[in-house]
C-alpha cells in the first residue's frame, strides 16, 4: 500500500513538474544546432533591407518615419535621392533631413498603426535606382489607450491570454486545487496527495524560468512596473540605452546608422588579386651624401655671429651664406713675434725702398742687373709684410657648403674653437633623403623589385634601390634606397619599415593597412559588415604589400564587405 501511495505522488508530481521542465529544457542558450545570429534589440520599431546598390534603415520615430539610405558596398551615404516609401495603399516621398547627410523622413498615418506593414521603398539616386522591400512590426503600444478603462480583472485576464507562461501557470494552480480536493474527500490518499502536490509546487516555483522563457522579457523591477500590458512586445534595448553601439554576446557589433554617420564608416567589398610576395626590413632616414654637409673650421679661434647671426636648427640656409666667422686665436708668445718680423720687414723695406731709388738717378751708369735686383728685392719685402700683416686682424668665414636646412649648430658667440675636426654645423638638403636599411637574408638584395617605406605616424614613401654594400655590417647586408619626392617633416635618422616586393606572387583581399585592428589577444582582426546595422570580426593572416595597403591572405571570403574607413573606432566599441 505505501508503495502504491508513493508511486501515486511521484507520478503525480512529475504530471505537473513535466509541462514546465520540457520548455526549461529548451530554453535559449542551449541550441544543439547550428548557432543562430543573435536578435538585436532596438528600441525603435525598425526594418532593415538592402539591395545590390543600397542598404536601408527604416526607424520609427514618433508619428515619423526616418529613412537611412547608404551605399551598399561603400556604406557612404546616398545624398540628393528621392525616396518613396508605399505602405497599407499609401506612397509618401520622404523629404532630406537638414544638416544629416543620407536621412530623409516622412509623416504617415500608417506610422501610428500597430502591426506588421509591407514597405516597398522605391530609391531614384543620381546613378541608380531600386526597390526595396521590407516588413516593418509596429507593436500595439496604443491598445491600452483605446482600451479605455480595461483594467482590473479584465486586465489581468487579458494579459494571462496573451502570456503562455502565465496561461500554463493558471493551468496548474487549476489542476492543482483539484487534487487537493479529491484528497480531501478521500480518506488514506490525503497525505500522498497532498505531498505530490507540494512536490510539484516546489519544481514550479523552482523552474521559474519558464515564466521568463526566451523570446519574452526577462527584466524584473522597475522596468517591468512601468510596462503597459500592450508594451510587453516592445523590444528594448539590451542595455537599456536605446540605439547606442553596443557589443552583443557573441562578440558582434551593434552599430546603428546614426552612429555609423558619425564614425565615417566606409566598408569595400572584398575581391581576390595577386600581389607580390614582399619581405619587411628595417631601416633610418639618412641625409644624401650629395644633399648634406658639415661646417669646419681651419684654425683655433673665437666664433662671432655673421651678418645675419648665428643660424638655428631648422633654418634654411643658402649655398655659400656667411654663418658665423672666426677670429685667429693668437697667443702672447705668437703675436710678439709676429710683430717683430713685422717691423723687420718694414725696416728692410726701407732700405730697399732708397736703394732702388739711389740706383734710379744713376741709371746708364750703373748696371740695369743692380737695379732688377734692388727692384726684385723691394717688392718681395712688400709681399712678406703683406702676408704677416693680416695675420692679427683677418677673420675666417664659416659658409654653407650647400642650400638646405640646419639640422645641428654646435657653436655660441664667442666660443673658443680648438680642434678641426670638430663640427660647428650640419645641413642637410630636405629634398634629397635616402633610406639605409639591412637584410639579413643576402639573396634579398638582388631580387627587390620595389620598395616602400612607412614612418611611424604612417606616412607612406616611396623608394627606388641603389645598391647594397659588398662590406657586412654585423652580418648583414647595408641596403641603399633613395625617396622619391620626399614629403616634408622627415629627418635624418628617423626610423621606418620598409616592405620590399621581391619575385613571386600570392592570392588574396587586398585591403587597407588601417583595416587590420588587433583584438583583446593581439590577434590581427577585420570588422566585416554582415548586415546594416550589425559588424563581426574576423581573424585574419596578412602580409605587407606596400605602405598602406595588406594582402589578406586567410579570413575572409569574396564579396564579404570589410571596413576600410572608422576599424579603430570599431574596435573600441565595448
Amino acid at each position: 500500500m505505501i508503495h502504491r501511495r508513493l508511486l501515486a505522488a511521484a507520478s503525480i508530481a512529475a504530471s505537473l513538474a513535466a509541462p514546465v521542465a520540457l520548455p526549461t529544457l529548451a530554453h535559449e542558450g542551449h541550441e544543439h544546432g547550428d548557432a543562430p545570429k543573435p536578435v538585436v534589440a532596438t528600441a525603435m520599431p525598425t526594418m532593415e533591407t538592402s539591395s545590390s546598390d543600397f542598404e536601408l534603415v527604416a526607424v520609427v520615430q514618433g508619428r515619423s518615419l526616418l529613412v537611412y539610405l547608404d551605399r551598399f558596398a561603400t556604406n557612404e551615404p546616398v545624398t540628393g535621392a528621392t525616396v518613396e516609401v508605399s505602405a497599407d495603399g499609401e506612397a509618401v516621398t520622404a523629404s532630406p533631413v537638414s544638416g544629416e547627410e543620407g536621412v530623409y523622413r516622412l509623416d504617415a498615418a500608417w506610422v501610428s498603426k500597430p502591426g506588421p506593414h509591407e514597405l516597398t521603398v522605391s530609391v531614384t539616386a543620381a546613378d541608380a535606382a531600386d526597390l526595396l522591400i521590407g516588413t516593418l512590426d509596429i507593436p500595439a503600444t496604443a491598445q491600452p489607450a483605446e482600451s479605455g478603462g480595461g483594467r482590473g480583472l479584465s486586465a489581468v485576464l487579458g494579459q494571462v491570454r496573451h502570456d503562455p507562461g502565465l496561461m500554463l501557470g493558471a493551468v496548474m494552480v487549476f489542476l492543482l486545487g483539484v487534487l487537493t480536493a479529491v484528497a480531501l474527500t478521500q480518506r488514506g490518499r490525503a497525505r500522498t496527495v497532498a505531498g505530490a502536490a507540494l512536490i510539484g509546487l516546489g519544481l514550479l516555483l523552482a523552474s521559474g524560468a519558464a515564466f521568463a522563457h526566451g523570446g519574452e522579457d526577462h527584466s524584473h523591477g522597475d522596468e517591468a512596473k512601468d510596462k503597459t500590458p500592450g508594451a510587453a512586445a516592445t523590444p528594448m534595448a539590451v542595455t537599456g540605452a536605446a540605439e547606442s553601439p553596443r557589443r552583443l554576446p557573441d562578440g558582434s557589433l551593434y552599430v546603428p546608422k546614426t552612429s555609423q554617420h558619425l564614425l565615417s564608416v566606409r566598408t569595400t567589398v572584398a575581391k581576390t588579386q595577386q600581389a607580390a610576395q614582399t619581405v619587411q626590413l628595417i631601416g633610418q632616414i639618412i641625409a644624401d651624401p650629395n644633399g648634406g654637409g658639415h661646417v669646419q673650421a681651419t684654425q683655433s679661434g673665437r666664433i662671432e655671429p655673421g651678418e645675419k647671426g648665428l643660424p638655428y636648427v631648422g633654418q634654411r640656409v643658402e649655398a655659400g651664406q656667411i654663418l658665423a666667422t672666426i677670429t685667429p686665436a693668437v697667443n702672447v708668445v705668437d703675436r710678439s713675434g709676429i710683430q717683430q718680423q713685422i717691423a723687420t720687414v718694414e725696416q728692410e723695406l726701407v732700405i730697399a725702398e732708397s736703394r732702388v731709388q739711389r740706383l734710379r738717378q744713376l741709371q746708364g751708369s750703373v748696371p740695369q742687373r743692380d737695379i732688377d735686383e734692388a727692384e726684385a728685392n723691394l717688392n718681395g719685402l712688400r709681399k712678406r709684410r703683406a702676408a704677416l700683416s693680416p695675420t692679427l686682424t683677418t677673420k675666417e668665414a664659416l659658409r654653407a657648403p650647400i642650400a638646405g636646412v640646419v639640422t645641428a649648430n654646435n657653436v655660441k658667440a664667442g666660443q673658443v674653437i680648438e680642434g678641426r675636426d670638430q663640427v660647428l654645423f650640419e645641413i642637410v638638403d630636405p629634398s634629397r633623403l635616402m633610406v639605409e636599411a639591412v637584410a639579413f637574408d643576402p639573396r634579398v638584395a638582388n631580387v627587390i623589385k620595389a620598395a616602400t617605406a612607412t614612418t611611424a605616424d604612417g606616412t607612406s614613401l616611396s623608394l627606388e634601390l641603389l645598391g647594397s654594400s659588398l662590406a657586412l655590417r654585423q652580418q648583414a647586408i647595408p641596403l641603399l634606397f633613395r625617396i622619391a619626392n620626399p614629403p616634408a617633416g622627415l629627418g635624418v635618422g628617423q626610423p621606418v619599415r620598409l616592405v620590399a616586393q621581391v619575385q613571386g606572387t600570392a592570392s588574396g583581399i587586398v585591403l587597407p593597412r588601417h583595416s587590420v585592428v588587433r583584438n583583446a589577444g593581439g590577434q590581427p582582426i577585420v570588422w566585416q559588415h554582415e548586415s546594416p546595422q550589425r559588424f563581426v570580426a574576423r581573424p585574419v593572416r596578412t602580409q605587407p604589400v606596400d605602405g598602406g595597403t595588406v594582402l589578406v591572405l586567410a579570413g575572409i571570403e569574396p564579396e564579404a564587405r570589410i571596413v576600410t574607413d572608422g576599424a579603430g573606432l570599431l574596435n573600441q566599441v565595448r
